[in-house]
């Protein structure tokens, strides 16, 4: 008995521990060990709290204003961005900046204290208050301070943005390198897969598509997986990729799958394959840049620094201000913790990069692709006086299969 009770114990202790955690304004559960803090963690921390959620919780307001970042210029955006009336025109339109809406506490709490000190200096110097209490009318301190460290704030704040920049300039050219791979790999399929195996190449467009959406759902979890796919992924293919543990990997296992059982020139499945090992240097890349902040020490000293030095501002500018503090230290205030927001929001980059304009630009492109072959081919080799033709056994069958067709409101899927 004592034997069967250490035995039912160790198995109790053996067990992991369900520990919440909170992440992104989204409550998670992850299984993690008791005792051992090295451990690893049971299934795909990255997946769990991003592309394998089963329903999309709100936000903070903050993460909201997120979305309104994503920007995507043509050209009259960029006529737009050029006019020469650009910086008035940014003034005023203030009050719509949700940079300002982001920083707004930061700007309470120094005009307050700004307030509270002309206030002070007020009832002192109308003779209020009693002699004991101190005057603000000089304060060598607070000048000096400001005076000494005003270099080192603005080296920092430099940094960090740069830093921060150069992580949303990383993460968007990784993007912008997958819609380039995305349509060279349905290019290479339509060349090179045999000309009967129609099922073949919609199997490639189908994965193509599916790998880009649920990449974007892995780092911005705002849409579920069946709504992205719906109608692309056949039911039982988007049954199997929605119990994935890590979906965007199971995307790439089937595409690498569709080109083993197609391609047999192995020199035509390396250079496919290259594209997917792109693929996978692509996920690697963007899980780095969510997984590895900026450090988070320093990000914690900078904002430390920049919130003690603004609230020793108004003692260093009421001896040559007065009343006109408030408003000095409130327009100081407002440029640099928008410059620190700045970096904030670009530090994660996925919330302010536009992933879904990517996505749809992809499924259009492989769309098209996909449409256009036969009829592309059937041109070229007429213009080119080629005597042979593309063998097919039922060419208006493939015409059939590969064209859009439209009934009524009902538009027939060209995937499968």
């Amino acid at each position: 008995m004592i034997a069967q009770k250490q035995m039912a114990m160790q198995r109790v202790a053996a067990k992991p521990v369900l520990t919440p955690t909170r992440t992104m304004g989204r409550k998670a559960v992850i299984v993690q060990a008791d005792k051992d803090r090295n451990s690893p963690i049971q299934s795909n921390l990255l997946g769990s709290f991003s592309s394998q959620i089963d329903e999309v919780k709100p936000v903070s307001r903050v993460e909201e204003s997120r979305k309104y970042f994503r920007t995507v210029y043509d050209f009259p955006q960029w006529e737009k961005h050029r006019k020469s009336t650009r910086l008035i025109d940014r003034l005023l339109s203030i009050t719509q900046s949700h940079i300002m809406g982001n920083i707004a506490p930061s700007l309470l709490w120094v005009g307050g204290i700004s307030g509270l000190l002309v206030a002070y200096m007020a009832a002192y110097d109308g003779g209020i208050l009693p002699d004991v209490m101190p005057s603000f009318a000089t304060n060598a301190a607070a000048a000096v301070f400001i005076s000494n460290t005003s270099v080192a704030l603005s080296l920092l704040l430099v940094f960090r943005t740069n830093s921060s920049y150069g992580r949303w300039d990383e993460a968007r050219k990784m993007w912008g390198g997958l819609l380039n791979r995305s349509r060279d790999i349905m290019r290479q399929g339509a060349t090179l897969f045999p000309e009967e195996d129609i099922e073949a190449k919609k199997a490639l467009a189908r994965w193509t598509i599916a790998f880009s959406r649920a990449l974007r759902i892995h780092f911005q979890p705002e849409v579920l997986l069946e709504n992205e796919l719906v109608g692309i992924l056949k039911p039982n293919e988007l049954r199997m990729l929605r119990a994935a543990p890590h979906r965007p990997v199971q995307a790439m296992h089937a595409l690498s799958q569709v080109i083993q059982n197609t391609v047999t020139d192995p020199i035509h499945q390396m250079q496919m394959s290259q594209n997917l090992t792109f693929y996978q240097d692509v996920l690697g890349g963007c899980e780095r840049l969510l997984r590895a902040p900026i450090p988070v020490s320093y990000t914690r000293h900078t904002g430390r620094f920049l919130f003690l030095w603004l609230t020793v501002l108004p003692f260093s500018l009421y001896p040559s201000l007065g009343a006109w503090t408030i408003p000095t230290v409130v327009a100081v205030t407002a440029v640099l913790c928008g410059i620190e927001e700045i970096g904030v929001q670009c530090e994660e980059p996925f919330g302010i990069l536009p992933l879904a304009v990517i996505c749809n630009r992809i499924q259009a492109d492989v769309e098209n692709t996909l449409k256009d072959d036969m009829k592309l081919k059937e041109v070229l080799y007429e213009s080119m006086n080629r005597a042979n033709q593309p063998t097919i056994a039922n060419p208006h069958e493939y015409k059939k299969e590969l064209v859009t067709s439209v009934n009524g409101t009902a538009k027939a899927n060209i995937f499968w």
